[in-house]
Formats: structure tokens, sequence, C-alpha cells
């Protein structure tokens, strides 16, 4: 039984139930806690998080504004927001939120591994290697930062890093890396 007016509690089964994949439990559960408490910002993350799962991109993007109102150095805010961007194909504005987390936390891989994959959307090859390369640097069992990475090899023409990326980060688990790497690679 939930004590009826303890927002961490109703947080807490919030992230219980987005655990399970019942997210609109989740999200009556988050919004609850945002009324007995308005001011917790991870609460309203979570909001957001789990309302862009959903595809309500606009009501993740208010609930993310939202948490970066009240602590305006949230940088998993910022950096969940860049995702909610990059799923509406906001790209540039995901590049300026991936930013602005890692200017708050530099040690933060995800927010360099989002950004590479928002410089590969933008045939920003280079630069998407370089922010993939600091991710793996960060956190070497990232495998999304090796994925990334081997896409922006692939289309510099380094099918050979490509191929490593790929079999590196299927080694990690990565799905996706699974299929690129039995698409193009011969190992």
């Amino acid at each position: 039984m939930l004590d009826p007016e303890d927002a961490y509690a109703y947080n807490d089964r919030g992230s219980c139930y987005r655990m399970v994949e019942k997210y609109q439990e989740a999200i009556k559960d988050y919004e609850e806690a945002a009324r007995k408490n308005e001011n917790l910002a991870f609460v309203l993350n979570n909001i957001g998080t789990t309302k862009t799962k959903v595809k309500m991109y606009q009501e993740a993007l208010a609930a993310f504004n939202r948490a970066l109102s009240i602590d305006a150095k949230f940088y998993l805010a910022y950096n969940n927001r860049g995702v909610t961007h990059m799923k509406m194909e906001r790209v540039d504005d995901a590049v300026k939120d991936f930013t602005k987390a890692i200017e708050i936390n530099p040690s933060y891989a995800p927010a360099y591994s989002n950004r590479a994959g928002a410089y590969f959307k933008k045939g920003e090859y280079e630069k998407a290697k370089k922010d993939a390369d600091k991710a793996i640097q960060l956190n070497p069992k990232f495998a999304d930062a090796y994925v990334n990475r081997a896409n922006a090899r692939e289309m510099m023409r380094d099918l050979d890093g490509a191929c490593e990326d790929w079999h590196k980060a299927r080694e990690l688990g990565s799905e996706l890396a699974k299929q690129y790497h039995s698409l193009n690679c011969s190992n």
C-alpha cells in the first residue's frame, strides 16, 4: 500500500511499471508523484522519458522543459530531451541538447554517443566518429557507442574498422550490431 502523500513512492512504482513496459500505468503514477510534489525534476524527467516511449512527444518535451526549469543543470533531462528531438527528426535541436548535457557532465558517455548518432544523421561522419570515440573512452562496454562509431566508419570507407566495432557491439549484446555485422562483414 502506498502512502497517499508520498511522491517518491508513486515515482518508484511508476518506475517499476516502466521496467515491465506498462507505460500508461507508469505515466499515471509519475503524474501523481508530480502532483504530490511539483518540484521533483527527476519525476518530470521520468514522465518525459516514458511519454517518449509511447510517442507522446510534445507532452514529453513539456515534461523535460518543466524539469529543466526546476534544475537547469539536470544533464539527464537535456540528454533525454535530445533523444525526443531525434525521434521527432529535429536533429539540430537534439545536437544542442546533447551538447548541453556534455557541458554540464563531460563524463556522461550516453550524451556523446547520442550526439554521435545525431551527427551521423546530419552526414557529419568525422564528428560522429569523434563523439563515439569519446563515449567508448568513457565507457568501453557501451554497445551503442560502438554501433555509432561503426556506422560513421562505414560511411568514411573504413569497412574493416566498422566490422570490428559492430563485432564488439554484438559481443556487448546489441541486436542492431548483430544485423549490421551479418549484412556487411565476412567474419
